[in-house]
Parts: structure tokens; C-alpha cells; sequence
């Protein structure tokens, strides 16, 4: 209701004496205290002739006696900050004020503040008078949502976004005013400003032959309404558009308006932009002297609208509504200080609660010190382990193939059977120590933790094995032990035991197949390997083929191992042992 009375009350100037008169009898008779604060906020609204105390004195009393009225406390800030910023050009106070509003407004919303869109509306102009395009924009983008005048705003963001010089931004909320106007049935001269302000993009973009018909329409408009302002923003660059076409007489033509303009609307941000093109005209029509003092007179002017001094003033506004800020924080302190002298007993569960606190921290420092310490001691193993196998396939392998070579140098050169016997058993006796050295260096190898590292590696191995032997061989895994993590002892031992059931497979039992596979079953990890050789009798067997070893290795890994045989139905050995995650 208020934000309707203050619609009429601005709009009606003739009127407001007796509109003060009517509302305050209305809000004595009623016992309205709001409604008396909003008339007095009105009346002193409606007197220009406030000097700079009294706007000072009416200040201090919104701060004081309205802070139980948020919406009209937003509301005489406004009105104070229109004061300073335009009737007395104190403008680091106005914009001191305009903090405070929207300090206001982020507390309390749109919902308790009803002149929302509005008043950072109001901002967003001040800011843009001083240059702050990007401040002005945020401004109002929080306030658009909440306005039914959704050209002003969509039309204002676009105008910034011009003079950040970002046209494509621009454009964008340009044709969304655009929309508004056809939205809202709006006047025709909203309609042409903002055509205006598309073609001042597209000139933007020197796409001159885009901007020239729009820029035109809008200098019409302006010419036809009698806003020399509107008509001195597309007159300029109308001219510089111009004399790209080479068209002096019309160029000169719209400066000379621009000039006549310039003088009677006194719009000083425009003088830069007159004196460039004024400047390009006269070098262009064979003047360089005359361009040159009009390019010095745009410099000037660049000097004298340098928006350093305007954002210092921001600045200091900031500043000072910063220090409110930390006095108001101050104060709540002391207010703090002062409850926890008089509640003694608080310090009483602060001590407590803070010998617990370090008893906690305590507790968990010492643990994570023997993690630590833990990590550090796997960290080391882990290193011994990659300088041992390192070491050992370096210096021990090497050792090995040289043996190697050289017997095998030695069986080329002509020798009696009995030295080319003993020859060829050291050969096959390096070959054999080769390969258990590669196990070896293979199981306490860190960085093959993982179990896809050893099914490849034993996949590798019995692939092999069965090849030259033209036995046919399979090996199923379920995808989920490709993930486990094995530890040295247990990787070793599997893969010693898969290999000695393997080479016993192939090597002695006549077999023509040999299937394995591996799954979980309820946390375990079972491994089988089963051929259809002519199998034997375990218990007759236990002295030989490694049996005694394979069990000996699954003791040591927690794990349980079966062997099922019997003479010609083959061999299935089967080993279980828990999961390792």
C-alpha cells in the first residue's frame, strides 16, 4: 500500500501539501505509527530546500527511531542518498547510504522490502554515473526479477554492457528490452532508444551498414520528442559512420547538431566522443591542425571524466560502512565479555571441554604417529623389496646368462659324450636357477601388489607350458579378483603351487586338457586346477611331485589346499584361502 501512496504522492507535486496533511490526520486518528514514519519520509522528500545538516539530522533519525521498520528505513535511506548525490554532490555520503540499502535489502529480501527492484534500480544509476558498469550490472540483475519494468532494467544492462565495450552482452539484453516494449505496449520512443543502442553496437562491430538504419531511427525519434540528450547520443556516431562513407556534408551536418546539443544540455560524457569524430573529420576534409586541437580537447576531456577520483570516493563510502561494521562487531564483543564475566560457571565448561579437547587431540596425535610410524616401516620394506629385486636381476640374472652362453658356446665346440653330458645338465641346471631366480624377483616385486599382475603372469606361464606340450589349456577368472590386492608371501605361494601342479600335470600325467579358474565364494578365493590325465594316488604319490611343497606353502598363507585323484580319472587340486581386499 505504501509503495502506492508514494507513486502518487511523487507523481502529484501540487498535491503533496494536502496529501501530508490527510495522511498523517489518518494515521493519528488510527494510531498508525508506520504510516506517520512514511509521511514523514515523503514530506521531506518533497522539500529540494534540505540543507546538508538537516539530511544529516533526518539520517540519524532512520537509523534510530526506524529500525524496527525495515521497509521505510530502506526507504529514507534512498531519499538521503538522493539528497547527497544530487541536490548536494556529497557524493562519498550518498554512497555511504546506498550501502546501508543494500545491506538492507540482502537482509530482508524482496519480501519485506517492497520498493526492492527499485532501489537498486536507484543504485545501479549512481554507480553508472560513476563509471562502474560492472557494479551497475550486478545491481541490476538483483533486482530485474522483481520488476514490472522490465524495459528500464533489461535496456540499462545493455547500455552498461556498451560501455564496457562488450556489444555481443550488450546485444543480447537489448532484445530482451526490445521484447518489453512490444510485451507492455509500451510508447514508441522506448522502442526507438533501444533500437538506437542495437545500432550503436553493430557500430561497435563496424558493421556500419547494420547500424547506420537504427542509429537513424533513433535520432528521428529524438528529434521528433525534442530529447536533444537521446539526440546527441546518435548524431555522433551517425557522423563517424558517415565520413567511413565518405559523406562530409552529412557528417558535418550531424557534428553541428551534436555541437548545438552539446552546449545546451551541458552532457559532459559526450564531449570525448564529440571531439574524436570531430577530430577524424577535420584530418579527413584536409584540416590536420584544426584535428589536432580537437584530439588534444578529447584527451583533456578523457583527463577530466577519469573515473580514478569516482571510484576513490566509492571506495571510502565501502570504507566507512566497513568501520560501521567492525564498531557494530566490537560492540557485540563487549556485549560477550561481559555475559561471560557475570556466567562464571561458562569458563568452568570451557576448561573442561577443552581438557577433553586436547585429551582427544592428544589421542588422535599419538595414533597418528604410530600410523605414521607404520607407513614409514611398509614404506622401507617396500623399498628393500624393489633394491632387492633390482639387485638380484642385475647382478644374480646376468651372472646366470653369462653361465649360460658360455655352456652353450662350449656344446657348439666338438666334445666327448661324457663332457657334453655334464655340459648339457649345467645348461639345464642354469635354466632351471633362471627361472626360479624370475619367480623369485617377481613375487617381492612392489609394484605387482595386484592380483591382475599375478593371473597374467600364471595365465602367461601355463599357456606356455601347454603349447609345448599340445595340451589344450583354459584359464577362467571371475573380474572381480583382477582388483584384489596380494601381498608378497601370498602371491608367492599361489603362484609356486599353481606352477608345481601345472608342471606335474603336464610332465607326468598324459593329460590332454588342463581347465583353470578362479572365483570368490563367500570371502574365499578358490583356485582350481584340474586335468584329464591318469591321475594317481595322493597318499602312494605324498613323498614325490612336490605335493609335500605345494602343502607346506599353503600352510604358510592361511590356506587350505585339496587334491582329488584317483588312477585314470585325473587330477583336481583345489585351493582356498580368505580374501585380501
Amino acid at each position: 500500500m505504501l509503495d502506492s501512496l508514494r507513486a502518487v504522492y511523487i507523481d502529484s507535486i501540487a498535491l503533496r501539501p494536502a496529501l501530508e496533511k490527510r495522511w498523517q490526520q489518518q494515521a493519528k486518528a488510527t494510531g498508525d505509527n508506520e504510516l506517520l514514519a512514511f509521511v514523514a519520509i515523503m514530506s521531506f522528500y518533497g522539500h529540494e530546500d534540505k540543507n546538508p545538516a538537516e539530511v544529516d539530522a533526518f539520517l540519524d533519525k532512520i537509523n534510530k527511531a526506524y529500525k524496527e521498520l525495515p521497509n521505510l528505513q530502506a526507504m529514507g535511506y534512498v531519499v538521503c542518498a538522493q539528497k547527497y548525490f544530487e541536490a548536494h554532490r556529497n557524493y562519498e555520503q550518498a554512497f555511504a547510504v546506498f550501502l546501508e540499502v543494500e545491506k538492507l535489502m540482502e537482509l530482508h529480501g524482496p519480501g519485506a522490502i517492497t520498493g526492492y527492484a527499485e532501489y537498486y534500480s536507484e543504485i545501479a544509476k549512481a554507480y553508472y554515473k560513476f563509471r562502474n558498469y560492472k557494479k551497475s550490472i550486478e545491481l541490476m540483475k538483483k533486482g530485474q526479477p522483481y520488476t514490472n519494468r522490465k524495459w528500464d532494467f533489461y535496456n540499462n544492462i545493455g547500455v552498461c554492457f556498451i560501455e564496457l565495450n562488450n556489444p555481443d552482452s550488450a546485444i543480447y539484453y537489448l532484445q530482451k528490452a526490445l521484447d518489453a516494449t512490444v510485451e507492455q505496449k509500451m510508447p514508441d520512443i522506448n522502442r526507438t532508444i533501444t533500437l538506437g543502442n542495437i545500432g550503436y553496437c553493430h557500430y561497435l562491430q563496424k558493421k556500419f551498414q547494420q547500424a547506420r538504419p537504427l542509429i537513424q531511427i533513433d535520432l528521428d525519434g529524438a528529434l521528433r520528442v525534442g530529447d536533444k540528450g537521446l539526440a546527441l547520443g546518435a548524431a555522433i556516431p551517425l557522423a563517424d559512420i558517415y565520413l567511413t562513407e565518405k559523406k562530409w556534408g552529412r557528417a558535418n551536418a550531424l557534428l553541428i547538431l551534436a555541437r548545438k546539443y552539446l552546449a545546451e544540455t551541458n552532457y559532459l560524457l559526450k564531449y570525448e566522443k564529440y571531439f574524436l569524430v570531430k577530430s577524424k573529420y577535420e584530418q579527413l576534409t584536409g584540416n590536420p591542425q584544426l584535428a589536432l586541437v580537437y584530439l588534444d580537447s578529447a584527451m583533456r576531456d578523457v583527463k577530466r571524466s577519469d573515473s580514478i577520483f569516482n571510484s576513490l570516493l566509492v571506495m571510502r563510502a565501502q570504507q566507512r560502512a566497513d568501520m560501521k561494521t567492525l564498531t557494530e562487531e566490537k560492540q557485540k564483543l563487549d556485549n560477550y565479555k561481559q555475559l561471560s564475566r557475570i556466567r562464571m560457571w561458562a569458563l568452568v565448561a570451557i576448561f573442561a571441554s577443552a581438557f577433553t579437547a586436547f585429551l582427544v587431540v592428544r589421542y588422535y596425535r599419538n595414533l597418528r604417529e604410530k600410523e605414521k610410524k607404520h607407513v614409514e616401516e611398509l614404506k622401507r620394506t617396500m623399498e628393500l623389496r624393489q633394491r632387492l629385486s633390482a639387485d638380484m636381476h642385475d647382478d644374480i640374472g646376468s651372472t646366470l646368462s653369462s653361465i649360460s652362453l658360455y655352456t652353450q658356446s662350449l656344446l657348439m665346440l666338438p666334445q666327448p659324450d661324457v663332457q657334453k653330458n655334464i655340459l648339457e645338465k649345467i645348461k639345464a641346471t642354469t635354466q632351471n636357477v633362471q627361472e626360479n631366480i624370475s619367480d623369485i624377483i617377481w613375487s617381492v616385486n612392489p609394484s605387482l601388489d595386484a592380483m591382475d599382475q599375478v593371473l597374467a603372469r600364471m595365465r602367461a606361464f601355463g599357456a606356455d607350458m601347454a603349447e609345448n606340450a599340445d595340451v589344450q589349456f583354459t584359464f577362467n577368472a571371475a573380474a572381480a579378483i583382477a582388483h584384489l590386492h596380494s601381498e608378497m608371501d601370498m602371491r608367492k605361494n599361489i603362484y609356486l603351487i599353481y606352477k608345481e601342479a601345472v608342471n606335474n600335470a603336464v610332465k607326468y600325467s598324459q593329460c590332454r586338457q588342463i581347465a583353470i579358474s578362479f572365483k570368490i565364494d563367500q570371502d574365499s578365493l578358490c583356485m582350481t586346477i584340474e586335468d584329464d590325465g591318469t591321475g594317481f594316488d595322493p597318499k602312494a604319490k605324498q613323498a614325490g611331485n612336490g605335493l609335500v611343497n605345494m602343502q607346506r606353502r599353503a600352510d604358510e598363507i592361511n590356506a587350505r589346499l585339496n587334491i582329488l585323484s584317483h588312477p585314470d580319472t585325473g587330477t583336481s587340486i583345489v585351493l582356498t584361502l580368505p580374501v585380501i581386499g
